[in-house]
């Protein structure tokens, strides 16, 4: 079992994010937690829609964006930016191509 996982901000290895429409670039992946980078590529400049199948947390690397959740006032979106998410939020995003994001999906219950 891997103790410890490296990568940089500037990855150049992305991969489709089917979930978004954008590129992702995974740091770890287990039972209990995800983590990477992504960004829009193609999803750049229109609405994506997500209800959130996890916990996540994020801090915006680069770029700008508007996130809009059920409920709550818009967060605009920019570098420094860190929010953390329930489960189940329904979320609006809205990012320039430029977006960056740092992100993690805690995938067990809060305790």
């Amino acid at each position: 079992m891997r103790s410890i996982f490296t990568s940089r901000i500037d990855v150049e290895e992305w991969e489709p994010d089917a979930e978004t429409g954008g590129l992702v670039h995974l740091l770890r992946a287990d039972d209990s937690i995800q983590a990477g980078v992504w960004r829009p590529g193609p999803a750049a400049g229109r609405v994506i829609e997500l209800v959130l199948e996890a916990e996540e947390t994020l801090l915006v690397l680069d770029g700008r964006g508007r996130l809009e959740i059920d409920g709550e006032r818009a967060i605009e979106l920019r570098p420094g930016v860190a929010l953390s998410m329930r489960k189940g939020t329904r979320t609006r995003w809205t990012v320039d191509d430029d977006f960056r994001e740092f992100w993690v999906y805690s995938l067990t219950a809060p305790g």
